[in-house]
């Protein structure tokens, strides 16, 4: 009988190792999606993240944010509204009457 494989925690060896197309995946995803779309875990992820430069890997996010997104995704827009609700405040009219009294 075989003995049972040990689980991939990412942190013992042999390591699992980086993927190729890593940098154009997490541009495309960041964190999200990642660990189903590599089949692993958020320890896998993190050392590839820490063997690539994470600022590297920022950066080329940041990029494809900006093409995706030209105006940005904190445009004035995206400022006050959120799901189609404006988040600015409703202004309060004057407390005093208006005709005087």
């Amino acid at each position: 009988m075989k003995p049972k494989r040990k689980s991939d925690t990412g942190l013992l060896r042999p390591y699992r190792p980086l993927p190729d197309d890593f940098r154009e995946r997490y541009a495309e995803m960041g964190w999200d999606g990642l660990e189903e779309h590599y089949r692993t875990n958020w320890r896998v992820i993190r050392r590839w993240v820490q063997e690539y430069g994470k600022d590297a890997l920022d950066e080329a996010r940041a990029v494809f944010l900006a093409k995706r997104w030209p105006n940005g995704p904190s445009g004035p827009r995206a400022k006050r509204y959120v799901l189609g609700r404006t988040l600015t405040a409703v202004k309060v009219r004057n407390p005093k009457c208006e005709d005087g009294a």
